[in-house]
């Protein structure tokens, strides 16, 4: 078997001027699509880590609102026992008293119904 050499002969300048242009494009072409290929799995890789990092602040600044309220509520419930201490202590006997006689209808017993125990010592 006899191995076919290419001979490199130029047998026309403007046809080897015209391969050696065609073969430039198509190695710029190649380049070109891998640049872009590179380009664009760098981009999405960078835009999954922007949307993640993003998401982990919204969720910091939701768990500190979260944190903010639950102190106002126990500020709240703390200032709501110290009023209803307050009115405990301010009820008097006589209001008591009335709020008794009007919403409970509750009065003193008359002479006829009350009875005495002796008791023997």
């Amino acid at each position: 078997m006899k191995n076919k050499v290419k001979s490199h002969k130029v047998k026309n300048i403007n046809e080897y001027k015209k391969d050696k242009r065609n073969k430039n494009k198509k190695r710029q072409g190649r380049k070109i699509k891998k640049f872009i290929l590179r380009f664009a799995l760098f981009l999405s890789c960078f835009l999954i880590i922007i949307v993640n990092i993003c998401g982990y602040a919204v969720i910091g600044n939701l768990k500190y609102d979260i944190h903010y309220l639950k102190k106002e509520l126990r500020q709240e419930e703390i200032r709501l026992d110290e009023l209803r201490a307050k009115v405990d202590t301010n009820t008097s006997i006589r209001e008591i008293e009335e709020r008794a006689k009007e919403e409970l209808n509750m009065d003193y017993p008359k002479k006829n119904q009350i009875r005495y125990i002796e008791v023997e010592q």
